[in-house]
C-alpha cells in the first residue's frame, strides 16, 4: 500500500499560482492605465496624488516593487524542488550520480533521502518528521519577509496620513493667525484666506495620497503572498504524502538489536493485550466469587456458634 501511495503522488508545479499572480498584476496594471493620462479617458489623478509627496510615495512604490519580486521568487523556488524530487523518483542509478544539485529548500531532505538508499530506499519515521519540519521551518521563515513588506506598506501609508494631517493642522493654525492680523478691506482678507488655504490642502493631499499608495500596495503584496503561500503549502502536502509512502515503520526488537515491522505486530500485540485483560478479569471475578463464598461460610458458622451459645445459656 505504501509503495502504491508513493507512486500515485503527483507533485503540482507552481506554474498556475505564478500565472494567477501575473494575471492579478495585469489587472492592477490595467486599472493604473485607466487612471493615467494615456487612457481613453485621460485623468491626472494618480500623477497628482504622487506629486503630493514624491519622496514618501516613491518609497512606497519602491517597497511595493520589492514585495512583488520577492513573492514571485517565493513561488518560483518550488519549481526547482519539484524537479529535483521528480528526478530522484525517476532515477534508476543506485549511486544517484546524475541527480541535479538540490536547492536550498530541500537540501536537508536530499541528504536524508540519499542516505536512505542504504536501507532499500526506506525512511525511518524520525527522518520523515525531520524532513517535514525542516522544510516547513524554511517556508515559514521565507514568508515572514513577505508579511513584513505588507505591513511596512500599511505603516508607510499611515505615516504619510499623520504627516499630512500634522501639516494641515499647522497650516490651519497659521491661516487663522494671519486672518486675525489682517487689517485691510474685506476683499483683501478673502484673497489672503484663499491663498493661505493652499498649504492646508497640500497637507491633506499628502495624507490621502500616501494612504492610497500604501493601502493599495498592501493589497497587491497581500494577494501575491497568498498565492505564494498556497504554492508552498501544496508542495508541502504533496511531499508529505510522498514521504508517507517511503517511510518504513520499524522499531527495535529484542536485545540482539533485530527489528520488526509494527504493521502486523501492532495488531497482534493489541489482541494479546485484550486477551490478557480478559483472562485477568475472569481470574479476578473467580477469585472474588471464591472469597465471597468463603465469607458466607464463615458467617453461617458464626451464626451457628452464636445459636448454640445462646441455647446453652
Amino acid at each position: 500500500m505504501s509503495r502504491s501511495l508513493e507512486r500515485s503522488v503527483k507533485f503540482v508545479r507552481p506554474g498556475r499560482y505564478i500565472m494567477n499572480m501575473l494575471i492579478f498584476l495585469l489587472v492592477v496594471g490595467a486599472i493604473i492605465y485607466y487612471l493615467s493620462p494615456w487612457s481613453p479617458q485621460p485623468t491626472n489623478l494618480l500623477i497628482d496624488s504622487f506629486n503630493a509627496n514624491p519622496a514618501l510615495n516613491g518609497l512606497i512604490l519602491g517597497v511595493l516593487a520589492v514585495g512583488i519580486i520577492y513573492n514571485l521568487r517565493q513561488a518560483g523556488v518550488i519549481a526547482p524542488a519539484v524537479r529535483w524530487v521528480e528526478a530522484f523518483r525517476e532515477s534508476v542509478d543506485p549511486a544517484r550520480s546524475r541527480l541535479p544539485r538540490a536547492p536550498s529548500l530541500i537540501n536537508a531532505m536530499s541528504k536524508l533521502l540519499l542516505d536512505a538508499d542504504t536501507r532499500a530506499g526506506r525512511l525511518s519515521p524520525e527522518s520523515s518528521r525531520a524532513i517535514l519540519d525542516s522544510i516547513g521551518t524554511r517556508m515559514d521563515e521565507g514568508r515572514e519577509m513577505g508579511r513584513y513588506l505588507m505591513n511596512l506598506l500599511v505603516f508607510l501609508g499611515l505615516l504619510g496620513t499623520f504627516w499630512g494631517l500634522l501639516e494641515t493642522v499647522n497650516a490651519v493654525g497659521a491661516t487663522i493667525s494671519g486672518l486675525a492680523n489682517t487689517t485691510g478691506a474685506a476683499e483683501d482678507a478673502v484673497a489672503q484666506l484663499i491663498k493661505n488655504l493652499e498649504q492646508p490642502l497640500s497637507g491633506m493631499g499628502t495624507a490621502f495620497s500616501s494612504s492610497l499608495f500604501g493601502l493599495g500596495g498592501s493589497l497587491v503584496v497581500g494577494f501575491l503572498d497568498l498565492q505564494a503561500g498556497q504554492s508552498q503549502n501544496r508542495f508541502y502536502t504533496d511531499l508529505e504524502d510522498w514521504l508517507a509512502g517511503m517511510t518504513e515503520t520499524v522499531r527495535n526488537g529484542g536485545k540482539d538489536g533485530s527489528s520488526y515491522s509494527t504493521d502486523g505486530d501492532l495488531a497482534d500485540a493489541i489482541n494479546a493485550l485484550e486477551s490478557a485483560l480478559a483472562a485477568n478479569t475472569d481470574m479476578q471475578i473467580k477469585a472474588q466469587a471464591g472469597q465471597t463464598s468463603e465469607l458466607k461460610d464463615e458467617i453461617r458458622a458464626l451464626n451457628r456458634t452464636l445459636i448454640r451459645v445462646g441455647g446453652g445459656e
